[in-house]
């Protein structure tokens, strides 16, 4: 009776999850006012914004209103992303070498966390400054299917390539670390489904990103506080080591280094171009389903209508 119990509660425990939720990072009041406003667009409450501080959090609860998402602070509390960071005291303390390798440093490793500690069966991080064009409900449905065989039953995790990494031509050498043909994911946003692999992969990733080969006098990750360069490195070596299942999305679920390639209009979620508007018939653009970096910071902060208190001037 006892064993059915422990059974029962653990099998209860993973019931109880939401199916899908999202999970932001914000540093910074203008970019907690950037990530309200992008978890408005997605009509849950299943929506967790992080933050780094006791003013950081104040303005994202004042944002929140009666919402009913989620603020939580990591250097507070007694949440799962709270007991994660201390956790991991000897990279996110303030005099650990890892946080004060590089000004952006702390972004990045409050966003690591973040991702580790997504409660969800199916999580999508999403950086502050994207555009969500659809309802979560929406977005979730295109990522579906009968059967068990939706992309996040299938496969562990789901980018979209960065078009910055995309060559220009065929390289005259094979490359060190990855191979030419190998695109680069953008992890502003990300997909995955809650496993062992995926779990094993972000660990892998924080660790990576503050192992003492990359700090130094140099700053982590390449010298620019980036986290990129080090997840795809890292996801290389997962879908080798572990067997993890990768696909890449269509540039319409982050549209951020793609909107050149395919859009002339500066409105976000619109992919629509001369080229597409030029041809008769059928043929029609693909909808933007997350856009990225479609506003300027600014814009944000002035349709506030408290920019002074954003911009902090």
């Amino acid at each position: 009776m006892r064993l059915l119990s422990l059974v029962c509660l653990a099998r209860c425990a993973v019931d109880a999850l939401p199916d899908i939720g999202v999970t932001y990072a914000a540093t910074g009041r203008l970019n907690v006012l950037m990530a309200a406003e992008s978890v408005r667009q997605l009509s849950t409450r299943y929506a967790h914004i992080h933050t780094l501080s006791a003013d950081d959090h104040a303005t994202c609860e004042r944002l929140r209103g009666g919402a009913p998402w989620k603020c939580v602070d990591v250097t507070s509390g007694s949440s799962h992303a709270a007991q994660l960071w201390r956790h991991l005291a000897k990279y996110t303390a303030p005099d650990a070498p890892c946080r004060n390798s590089h000004s952006i440093a702390p972004t990045r490793l409050l966003k690591m966390v973040a991702i580790m500690a997504a409660p969800f069966r199916h999580n999508i991080f999403l950086d502050a400054d994207t555009v969500p064009c659809f309802d979560l409900a929406t977005l979730y449905t295109q990522l579906r299917a009968g059967g068990g065989m939706g992309l996040l039953d299938v496969y562990d995790l789901l980018l979209v390539p960065a078009r910055e990494s995309v060559p220009s031509g065929p390289a005259a050498a094979k490359g060190t670390w990855r191979a030419p043909a190998y695109d680069k994911s953008n992890s502003g946003v990300i997909l995955w489904r809650k496993s062992r692999a995926t779990m094993k992969l972000y660990h892998a990733w924080i660790h990576a990103y503050c192992s003492e080969k990359k700090l130094g006098t140099r700053g982590s990750a390449e010298s620019n506080g980036a986290d990129q360069n080090v997840l795809s490195y890292e996801i290389l070596h997962a879908v080798k080591r572990d067997g993890l299942l990768v696909y890449s999305l269509g540039p319409w679920w982050n549209y951020r280094s793609w909107r050149r390639h395919f859009a002339n209009k500066p409105g976000c979620c619109s992919s629509a171009s001369r080229v597409v508007e030029a041809v008769s018939g059928d043929l029609q653009p693909p909808p933007v389903y997350i856009d990225h970096a479609c506003r300027k910071p600014r814009e944000y902060a002035e349709r506030s209508g408290n920019a002074s208190f954003f911009l902090g001037r």
